[in-house]
């Protein structure tokens, strides 16, 4: 995978389907969907894994973690019919590799990798949103998916899952008429961050179950990455560490402090150049 990947062919569907395309131009990819809206990237799929996770590569998958049982990020329904392993790239090197790749490509300080298997026909995890852009790569069977567009998820909603508020509860709204689509072993879906999604294996499929891996990129918050630099920050301001007086403090010394704190955190200084001296004794005569 690298950067000669060109369209040359985009469909545009009903109102009912997303964007679909089979290649992947980055620069169109980042101007047209890129938290925008989601594309369907048919046969993509060995350009971010390969080669494809086998059902033998989930059953051995299945065997350790039957052994370990202090994995984290592991859900089992009680039934079988749904095995989800979030951050599963620190379980199956296959996948560490591939998320150190796209994470290149893509210009992420990160990629992580959640891996999706289901037994029996309709089985899902039903409908929520993430604060993460996701490409799904299927990987076996079919999965058939509703998804919506980031404006469905309210502006409150989103500032609580950005926030990660103690008891929220991502559940996704899907609009009236969610775009439908259906995967087939090879084929990507990008889903925006926010956008509501439901993915379920495919009802009128062959039974045989699904695998697919989800590759994300975690959105940040200026409040997430600010906030610790900006106290540290603050705690060497004196308006910020002095006693205050009885009469309160004032507050134009304060803001005036904060926004020398916060510049110094948002607008660090250029480090200055390296001097380099000649050995005494080499220089000009």
């Amino acid at each position: 995978m690298g950067a000669a990947m060109n369209t040359h062919r985009t469909e545009r569907t009903d109102t009912r389907r997303p964007d679909e395309t089979d290649q992947l131009d980055l620069d169109r990819f980042r101007r047209e969907h890129w938290r925008r809206r989601p594309v369907v990237l048919r046969g993509c799929g060995p350009r971010f894994l390969a080669p494809a996770l086998t059902w033998s590569d989930v059953t051995a998958l299945e065997a350790r973690l039957d052994a370990d049982t202090s994995a984290a990020g592991v859900h089992r329904r009680p039934d079988g019919t749904v095995l989800f392993v979030n951050q599963a790239q620190h379980t199956m090197p296959q996948l560490a590799a591939a998320c150190e790749k796209l994470a290149g490509l893509f210009g992420w300080d990160e990629c992580t990798a959640d891996l999706s298997v289901t037994r029996g026909g309709g089985a899902g995890i039903g409908c929520h949103f993430d604060h993460s852009d996701n490409f799904v790569v299927q990987q076996q069977g079919s999965k058939s998916w509703r998804v919506g567009l980031p404006e469905h998820t309210s502006r409150d909603r989103q500032r609580r899952r950005m926030l990660e508020t103690k008891g929220f509860v991502p559940s996704g709204r899907l609009p009236q008429r969610p775009w439908e689509v259906l995967l087939h072993p090879g084929d990507v879906l990008y889903l925006p961050l926010f956008a509501p999604h439901e993915g379920a294996e495919d009802p009128d499929g062959a039974g045989e179950g699904s695998v697919s891996v989800s590759f994300s990129y975690n959105a940040r918050s200026a409040l997430g990455v600010h906030l610790k630099p900006l106290l540290r920050a603050l705690a060497a301001q004196d308006a910020w560490w002095e006693p205050l007086p009885l009469d309160g403090a004032d507050p134009e010394r304060l803001e005036a402090a904060l926004v020398r704190a916060l510049r110094t955190i948002t607008r660090p200084a250029p480090e200055a150049p390296e001097r380099h001296t000649e050995p005494a004794g080499q220089g000009d005569a």
